[in-house]
């Protein structure tokens, strides 16, 4: 299947995560299997700035292609002028994120506080289509909230999406207001592609497993799946994805050397963009996914955790993974 012009070997994509999806996650994604990353939202009014596009973690690299850039805004004008930036620096494709339900967005009026107002979203969207030539996807949620109101604009906003082009319409199966509270509900992803089987929807929300990922997609009808949580200290979801999609059964474990050289590895990565200490810290929010394949998972994930500097971070992953 395609995005527009981005082909896709597997309907599998790894999401944008703010504070997570930068290069070192999504270089490793990709390395195993996931065929389209993600960036972490970038403020719209951000890209308008000469000067802070000039700071190279705006800036796609030359190995990670194809990588979208996903981008936050409340006003059409400015949200096609930031892509078009974005797509000079380099990257192929442009998603405009509706759904992000964090409060001080939301006060803001962007994010998921656009799912109240679908004449914004379909000018943000035609604007954005006029102003690049690569493919345009949006992120939205199955409305701001349960009222009746909601639904129309839910349903008004998918419409909008497919009467305008959008190249891929993301939905997470929450409501806005629900932020991560309870369960996703696919159902209403399907509904979707069921009322508009031109439109190419994936779906998102609770996807930590190959298997579920798996199973979403077989029972929904929607053309793919678009991994979050799911893929943080995990890049080997999209090796068992890609693996049940050629058919195999049976997808071996990664081997805890394996394990500890690509946590190694993945530290590394933030380490050219932050100091040691910093690395760390950062490190630290990927830890729980990492350790979750180790046959003593709360033990390591404590150690991990405990780890103050470059050093002892090191140390832990050796003596507990064997590298």
């Amino acid at each position: 299947m395609k995005i527009g012009n981005i082909p896709l070997t597997i309907p599998f994509v790894q999401a944008a995560l703010a504070g997570y999806t930068e290069y070192p996650m999504r270089k490793l994604s990709q390395r195993f299997g996931c065929p389209l990353t993600f960036t972490g939202v970038m403020l719209d009014r951000i890209a308008l700035h000469p000067k802070a596009m000039r700071q190279p973690k705006f800036h796609p690299h030359d190995d990670e292609h194809p990588v979208a850039a996903q981008i936050l805004g409340d006003e059409p004008r400015t949200l096609a002028e930031a892509a078009a930036v974005f797509e000079r620096l380099g990257y192929d494709m442009i998603d405009l994120n509706f759904a992000c339900p964090v409060p001080k967005v939301l006060r803001r009026q962007r994010g998921g506080f656009l799912m109240q107002k679908p004449a914004v979203v379909r000018e943000a969207l035609r604007q954005t289509r006029q102003a690049v030539s690569c493919p345009v996807a949006m992120k939205i949620r199955i409305g701001f909230d349960r009222s009746a109101a909601a639904e129309e604009d839910f349903g008004a906003i998918c419409a909008a999406a497919a009467e305008e082009g959008v190249d891929m319409l993301a939905i997470h199966g929450r409501t806005v207001d629900q932020k991560y509270r309870g369960k996703a509900d696919w159902s209403r992803i399907a509904e979707v592609k069921r009322r508009l089987p031109n439109l190419t929807v994936f779906g998102s929300g609770d996807i930590f497993s190959a298997d579920t990922a798996f199973e979403r997609l077989t029972q929904t009808g929607i053309d793919g799946v678009v991994v979050a949580r799911g893929a943080i200290g995990n890049p080997w979801i999209f090796s068992e994805l890609r693996a049940r999609w050629q058919g195999q059964a049976d997808v071996p474990e990664p081997s805890l050397a394996e394990q500890g050289q690509v946590m190694l590895e993945h530290f590394e990565m933030l380490t050219q963009s932050r100091a040691g200490t910093q690395a760390v810290s950062f490190f630290r929010k990927f830890v729980p996914g990492y350790a979750k394949r180790h046959p003593e998972r709360k033990k390591v994930m404590l150690a991990l955790l405990a780890a103050r500097s470059p050093e002892q971070l090191y140390a832990i992953i050796r003596a507990y993974y064997g590298v």
